[in-house]
């Protein structure tokens, strides 16, 4: 039997862009009239998914999010629009929605948030059912009341479980949500850890029953679980890449960790045949946790593959809030974020980084000579640029106006300066086209690396440093005098190609 799929819209456009990409013989899809009473024909429905456009319902989402969550719907729910701000989506997401698709992105990601969507309810409605199952077998049978306290206990501990896990949008303290919940209390356990992706960053977060004074075993434990991982999935990670955080109980100090062994369970993280992550778990009985607790690890897994899919799908649509609207680069937002994070990784790690500021020389002269197009077609030209001269763990962000921050992981001082150099060719002798008019561009640029800070320690150090010495390198700039006579080629800087 198809399923019904509820389009909730106002535009022509989008419901026969969504007709087209939906399979109609795999749903039935029901199109929203002016004649319809949108509640009751979501709430009398039985819809196994709800597309809204968010620019037309705005703030009545919120309001359907509540009633389909106290009348129990399974109903999945999912948004799409221009208006939403970053932080509405957070909100509507943990407030129940499935997911939100940016307008422009709708053709490319609604056939696959349609089907993740409808996994995700699936999940839902097989924990309800379970639910629905032990109350039903809980007034059948009254003669087993201490098997059914105990199962009483694991579905309170799921209810509980679910509400600190699923809608985590981090995930940056899982553990210690999932700790909350009661874990240790249901799952009898010496040692617990999450390994996980959120984007393309891996994180490793232990639990021990107390404190170590020396981090290398967790080290140790975070590499064996690495490659026991890709035994399993067959996806390698390198563990130098992985940020690794611990949790314990400070009941006492630890000397060791408790060797790992064939008793600890794996337990990959997999949403679509892709690996997100792996539970850990080093059991006190193992036979028993595997003969007892098989069909509620099943449950738990269920429920935190379904909150990191939901994670990634947050990080991908923060991601999208933080790049530049005009060149599509990083936009200073995205900047802070990553600059602290290399930045605390270069101390960490005791490996280097650098940082590049470039400025376009008389920038304000295109502007003037050839109109604010012209000075756009610049940016987006020069950006391609220097996206085409940069390696893939180089980050480009445009800073502001016509300044440009790259930022260099694992890179010293003469390795960034061959890349400038390199950076410096791809667009001094090589013209830019506007129209009928074809023209110089030069720029200038200052270099910082972190091993020049000494005793300062933050990544603003390191941005002021790299500023400072463009600041000078500017100061040495010619007075703008284009040449514009009988068709001769302007030149916008000081760098002149021979």
């Amino acid at each position: 039997m198809a399923e019904r799929i509820l389009i909730v819209s106002n535009k022509d456009i989008d419901l026969k862009l969504i007709r087209r990409i939906i399979d109609s013989n795999r749903f039935d899809i029901v199109a929203y009239t002016p004649s319809h009473d949108i509640k009751k024909l979501i709430f009398s429905g039985d819809f196994a998914a709800i597309l809204a456009d968010y620019d037309f319902v705005e703030d009545r989402v919120v309001e359907w999010i509540d009633i389909l969550q106290i009348t129990k719907s399974r109903s999945c729910l999912i948004l799409y629009g221009d208006k939403c701000s970053t932080d509405n989506i957070a909100e509507i997401l943990r407030k129940g929605a499935y997911g939100f698709i940016p307008r422009p992105l709708l053709e490319e990601r609604i056939y696959t948030t349609l089907i993740d969507g409808l996994e995700n309810r699936k999940a839902f409605i097989e924990i309800l059912a379970m639910i629905d199952e032990q109350k039903n077998a809980n007034e059948r049978l009254e003669q087993e009341k201490l098997s059914l306290r105990k199962k009483n206990q694991e579905l309170d501990f799921i209810n509980r479980f679910s509400c600190e896990v699923a809608y985590d949008l981090s995930w940056k303290d899982i553990l210690s949500k999932m700790i909350k919940a009661g874990f240790l209390n249901i799952i009898d356990s010496d040692i617990i850890s999450v390994l996980y992706r959120i984007g393309n960053e891996w994180y490793f977060s232990c639990y021990l029953p107390g404190v170590l004074s020396d981090n290398s075993s967790v080290v140790k434990m975070e590499e064996d679980i690495c490659d026991k991982f890709f035994s399993l999935t067959g996806e390698r990670i390198l563990t130098k890449e992985v940020s690794i955080s611990v949790h314990s109980s400070d009941a006492n100090e630890l000397s060791n960790i408790p060797s790992f062994s064939s008793d600890q369970l794996i337990l990959p993280l997999i949403h679509r045949e892709r690996p997100l992550g792996a539970l850990v778990i080093l059991p006190k009985n193992s036979i028993l946790l595997k003969n007892k607790n098989s069909e509620l690890l099943s449950t738990l897994l269920n429920i935190l593959v379904m909150s990191l899919n939901n994670a990634q799908e947050y990080n991908k649509i923060i991601k999208m809030t933080i790049r530049d609207g005009l060149t599509g680069v990083y936009n200073q937002k995205g900047f802070k974020e990553f600059i602290e994070c290399e930045f605390q990784k270069a101390r960490r790690y005791k490996r280097p980084v650098s940082m590049i500021m470039i400025d376009v020389d008389n920038f304000k002269a295109i502007n003037d000579s050839l109109g604010h197009l012209a000075g756009d077609y610049v940016l987006i030209e020069l950006a391609k640029r220097l996206n085409n001269a940069l390696r893939k763990t180089d980050i480009l962000v445009r800073y502001g106006g016509d300044e440009f921050a790259i930022i260099l992981p694992d890179t010293k001082m003469n390795e960034a300066e061959v890349l400038i150099d390199r950076i410096l060719s791809s667009v001094k002798y090589d013209f830019f086209n506007w129209k009928c008019d074809n023209f110089l561009v030069e720029i200038s640029y200052g270099i910082a690396v972190i091993s020049e800070l000494g005793l300062m320690d933050n990544a603003n150090d390191l941005i002021s440093l790299a500023d400072y010495r463009l600041y000078n390198a500017k100061r040495r700039l010619h007075q703008y005098s284009p040449i514009t006579c009988n068709g001769s080629l302007p030149v916008f800087g000081t760098y002149l190609a021979s």
